[in-house]
C-alpha cells in the first residue's frame, strides 16, 4: 500500500499589537497517540480539509486551538477561475516535510497576525502563549528538545533566514 503524506496548514502567528517580539506557540497535548511529543512546544495548526482554501483553513485551525483570530497573512496569494474550477496560488515562505518520524507529515507555515488573547482549546494542545522571539532564540540553541521536530525545524530556519 501507498504510504501519502498527511498535508497541514500551520501559522507563525505574531500578534497584531506586537508582531516584532512575540510569537504564537503551544504544547503539543497528545499523551495517548503521540507520548514522545507530548508537551514540546509546538506552532498552532493542523490538517488541511479537501478543497479548503489555504488561508480558510489557516483561520479555522488557528481560531480551533487558540482562539485568536488571524486579521492578515503575509504571504502574495492571486485565485484563478478556469470553467467551473477554482484554483488558490500562494507564494508560502516555508513548506516542511516530516522525512523520518512518527508520521509522515507536511506543512505549509503561513506567516500570519492575528488578534485576541490565546487560550487552549483543540483537542491536541494545551497552553497556547505569545512567547519573547529572543527568548525562543535562545532556547532554540539551548534547549531543542523543548520542541517538536518539524516546529524546531521552521523557527531554526526562520531565525537564520531573517523571517523571525
Amino acid at each position: 500500500m501507498e504510504s501519502l503524506v498527511i498535508p497541514n496548514i500551520y501559522g507563525l502567528v505574531r500578534p497584531v499589537e506586537d508582531p516584532v517580539n512575540h510569537i504564537l506557540l503551544q504544547e503539543r497535548w497528545k499523551p495517548n497517540t503521540d507520548p514522545a511529543n507530548s508537551g514540546r512546544f509546538e506552532l498552532p495548526g493542523g490538517k488541511w480539509r479537501a478543497f479548503e482554501p489555504a488561508l480558510a483553513c489557516l483561520g479555522r485551525e488557528i481560531a480551533e486551538e487558540t482562539g485568536l483570530r488571524v486579521e492578515t497573512v503575509d504571504v502574495p496569494h492571486q485565485e484563478f477561475a478556469l470553467g467551473a474550477d477554482t484554483v488558490d496560488v500562494l507564494t508560502p515562505p516555508m513548506v516542511v516535510q516530516m522525512t523520518r518520524g512518527p508520521y509522515p507529515s507536511v506543512l505549509v507555515i503561513l506567516p500570519c497576525r492575528a488578534s485576541g488573547t490565546p487560550a487552549s482549546r483543540g483537542d491536541g494542545s494545551r497552553n497556547a502563549a505569545w512567547h519573547d522571539i529572543g527568548l525562543l532564540r535562545e532556547m532554540i540553541d539551548s534547549e531543542p528538545g523543548r520542541f517538536t521536530a518539524l516546529t524546531y525545524a521552521v523557527l531554526h530556519h526562520a531565525f537564520n533566514d531573517g523571517t523571525l
